[in-house]
Formats: C-alpha cells, structure tokens, sequence
C-alpha cells in the first residue's frame, strides 16, 4: 500500500470518477483518482471521499491518499488536523 501526502492543488469531478492532484506544490504533484463499482456502498464512500478532498482543497488543509502500489485508486484519505 503506498501513500501520497501533501495539498490537494486541483480537484476534477465527473460523473465516472474524480481526479486529485497532490502535491507539495502545483508543479509538483502526483494525479490519483477516486471511482466507484456502482454498488450503493462503495458510490457512497466516493462521494465520500470526493467531498472530504474538496474540504481539504478549499480549507487547504494537507492529506494523506492511501493507493496501491501499482495504481492512483484512492482507498483511503486522512486529512491533517488543525
């Protein structure tokens, strides 16, 4: 399981799944995503997750992205606290 830490600089929603991209800074970022299986649960947790990164962008607030280590899927989020 790896991680990415640091500001989420831009956030991208659509309707098939998010994009994130988490950096220390703008130019140095990492893209990952959030997407769901369609299932009522896991829409759930996506959404979720979508609008803890958008709490996290617009309060700028630092996060931590757990993804595998071979993929950008977001399978977990932590946000820093205050």
């Amino acid at each position: 399981m790896a991680q990415t830490t640091g500001l989420v600089q831009r956030l991208s929603t659509g309707t098939v799944f998010s994009c994130a991209w988490i950096g220390p800074n703008a130019s140095n970022t990492e893209l990952l995503f959030v997407t769901s299986d369609g299932s009522v649960e896991d829409s759930a947790f996506a959404a979720a997750m979508v609008d803890t990164l958008s709490a996290a962008l617009t309060n700028y607030r630092a996060v931590t992205a757990f993804h595998g280590d071979h993929d950008a899927k977001i399978t977990g989020l932590t946000v820093d606290p205050v």
